[in-house]
């Protein structure tokens, strides 16, 4: 998907009495965003702004070592050799000409070795993605850009040199804070940082909302003269003909923006839903950590962080494979009970090394071995974060689905439009507030929240709980379908093969004890697939989302939630979410006949027939005498129609759906199941 980003101009500072001024451009397709005020403890804030700068250009990816000073060598070689046998060939072409056919091929051949050579130099367009040291990058990129890539961009085209450009930051100014995000090249660190109000001495008009700003590395150089006895300010400027100086004061950059993007956004949100460990460590620790890990270099695995957690204990970290230990001198973990938990992709920590020496702590939050982490540093009101993939290879964007497991009951897109119309107004809201301020359930709201983040118009704030206002791209977000587990699971929803019941605190297993101790509502469900029948466990919050996931499946027992949840996970997790796992006993629904007409939004159409089923009822497709209860969704026709002229029972679907909660029974029934008869 190529995106154009149109600036007024380009991002600047300027220097003054007054102190520095950072202006960044904001794009002008958008509506505008302002903010100028001016930023306490600045020298904090531009460290912050700094870090967040090395993460949008990292590419951190394993890369096979570089031969292009050899290959280059051999190419050389190679025209020094052939180049004088080439002319005598060609003297031999004039004398010999009854030979001409056979020396015309060996001068083909030599032209087609000629041109395999020059595909072979390809390679040099890729240097800059290959690059793993930021200062190198820093120190060089123009350069590079000057001799290397000009010529073969005339020569290739602009793609190559437009496909290596990092998308340009969000930033989002909100009534409390400003949030600038990011995303690293390889997609699999996200970064923000968090500057509070309360650092913000504002002038003029704030106008809120969310667009792209021009960072380019001549402004990120530009933060490293920031001083602590010289002001800074901070500038967003809104686009428009106002902040334009002459016609051809606005520029353009062409990014081919991955498709992926907006989806790495919403799972770096999802997964931080997720209950996980939290663990606090001393900055000097993790500087130890880093420590290490540039004076040595692993040549074999595992290339991992082994965390040892004892309740009332301080933790210790080992760094393998070398059985390296650090012991956190500071803070005592206070979890419930003993764990070890393990995480790769270590070296992104890097990013906080120019922080470390300036706050006390780093806030850690693991979600389990391989598992996403979080980790959070504080300086003087600033807050760095950092949100890393399981992996490095395995980014946010291509192994989970933790959106649909934070919200994955559906909703109707007029409850959504009414949640977005509230959040664009309050500009921030929990779930109970949504709640509150649409008249939906919570775990309705809860859920059209989460859809909003899927469109990339809204995004949920880890560090607070809170979701905010936030328009990724100046259009609706494309939705990703392309996921086969997420495929898989909506087929088996839509084809009722998933029955789900609640699990009663009585009947858990020790295990599962805890989870329900902690709020959790916990479901069993049995899943038919062409593979067999597989059994998933998940618990549901008081938002609808899942908390806890397990599979008796091969994907889940070798991934665990590593690469995300299975499609019977996902499936099971819709089916909770939307029925609430209602106890239907075997006579529920016994001698009644169902018929369902009109679209429906809480349930599938196959979903609610499996309901009735389930309770021992009878699901009818068209209306008759022997009709008991009619559901009517939203455009019914005929059948409505016929069921008020026999006089049958006539349900909404949330009637429905509080029937199976167990608050409400149908005109002439009861909870219990017995036989009704419409009058």
């Amino acid at each position: 998907m190529e995106m154009t980003l149109a600036y007024a101009r380009p991002s600047s500072v300027s220097s003054d009495a007054s102190g520095m001024k950072f202006a960044m451009s904001g794009e002008t397709s958008r509506p505008p965003v302002a903010l100028q005020a001016m930023v306490g403890d600045s020298l904090s804030y531009a460290r912050a702004m700094l870090a967040l700068h090395n993460v949008v250009v990292s590419d951190l990816r394993f890369q096979p070592q570089d031969h292009t000073a050899y290959q280059q060598w051999v190419q050389d070689q190679y025209w020094v050799e052939a180049g004088p046998q080439i002319q005598a060939l060609r003297e031999q072409f004039e004398r010999d000409k009854a030979d001409s056919t056979r020396l015309k091929n060996e001068l083909q051949e030599l032209l087609a070795q000629r041109a395999a050579m020059t595909r072979e130099c390809q390679p040099i367009i890729k240097r800059l993605v290959e690059i793993e040291a930021y200062a190198w990058w820093e120190s060089n990129f123009w350069q590079m850009r000057r001799d290397l890539y000009t010529p073969l961009v005339h020569k290739y085209g602009a793609e190559a040199l437009g496909a290596l450009r990092p998308c340009d930051p969000v930033v989002s100014v909100h009534p409390d804070c400003v949030i600038f995000e990011v995303f690293s090249f390889d997609e699999s660190s996200y970064g923000r940082v968090t500057v509070p109000m309360e650092k913000l001495e504002t002038f003029g008009d704030v106008q809120y909302g969310t667009t792209n700003v021009d960072f380019s590395i001549r402004l990120a150089d530009e933060f490293k003269r920031v001083r602590s006895y010289r002001p800074s300010w901070i500038q967003v400027e809104p686009g428009g003909v106002s902040m334009q100086t002459s016609a051809g004061a606005q520029f353009e950059k062409k990014i081919d923006l991955p498709p992926t993007w907006v989806r790495g956004f919403l799972q770096v949100q999802s997964a931080s839903a997720l209950p996980g460990v939290e663990v606090e460590l001393s900055s000097g620790l993790v500087a130890d950590l880093l420590l290490q890990l540039q004076q040595q270099r692993e040549k074999k695995g595992p290339r991992s962080l082994r965390f040892r957690l004892t309740p009332g204990q301080k933790p210790s970290v080992e760094i393998e494979p070398w059985g390296v230990v650090l012991q956190e001198p500071n803070f005592v973990w206070n979890g419930a009970e003993a764990q070890e938990i393990r995480i790769w992709g270590r070296r992104r920590l890097f990013f906080f090394e120019s922080l470390l020496p300036h706050a006390e702590r780093v806030r850690v939050k693991l979600l389990g071995s391989g598992m996403p982490s979080y980790w959070s540093i504080e300086q003087e009101g600033h807050r760095f974060d950092l949100g890393l993939s399981g992996w490095t290879q395995n980014d946010w964007s291509k192994a989970a689905r933790f959106d649909v497991m934070a919200a994955p009951a559906p909703v109707a897109a007029g409850d959504v439009e009414k949640t977005f119309r509230v959040l664009e107004e309050w500009r921030m809201l929990t779930p109970e507030e949504a709640a509150d301020s649409t008249s939906l359930p919570r775990v309705t709201a809860t859920a059209t929240l989460q859809q909003l983040c899927r469109e990339g118009r809204a995004m949920f704030d880890f560090t607070t709980g809170v979701f905010r206002c936030r328009q990724l791209l100046p259009f609706p977000a494309p939705q990703d379908e392309s996921d086969v587990r997420t495929r898989h699971a909506t087929r088996l929803v839509q084809e009722g093969q998933v029955k789900v019941r609640a699990v009663r605190a009585e009947d858990a297993s020790e295990f599962l004890e805890r989870f329900i101790a902690a709020g959790a509502r916990l479901f069993e469900a049995e899943v038919k697939t062409e593979g067999g029948t597989f059994e998933p466990t998940v618990g549901l919050d008081a938002d609808g989302r899942a908390t806890f996931a397990q599979c008796t499946c091969g994907f889940y027992r070798q991934n665990k939630l590593r690469r995300g949840p299975c499609a019977h996970i996902l499936a099971a997790s819709v089916v909770a979410a939307t029925t609430g796992g209602a106890n239907l006993t075997a006579d529920r629904f016994k001698d009644q006949t169902w018929v369902f007409t009109g679209a429906l939004t809480l349930f599938t159409r196959e979903q609610a027939e499996s309901l009735i089923e389930q309770g021992g009822g009878t699901a009818a497709g068209s209306v008759s005498h022997k009709t008991n209860f009619l559901v009517a969704g939203e455009r019914a026709g005929s059948k409505l129609a016929k069921a008020r002229e026999l006089g049958i029972s006539i349900l909404t679907e949330a009637e429905f759906k509080a029937i199976l909660d167990g608050k409400a029974a149908p005109s002439g029934a009861t909870t219990s199941g017995a036989t009704t008869t419409a009058q």
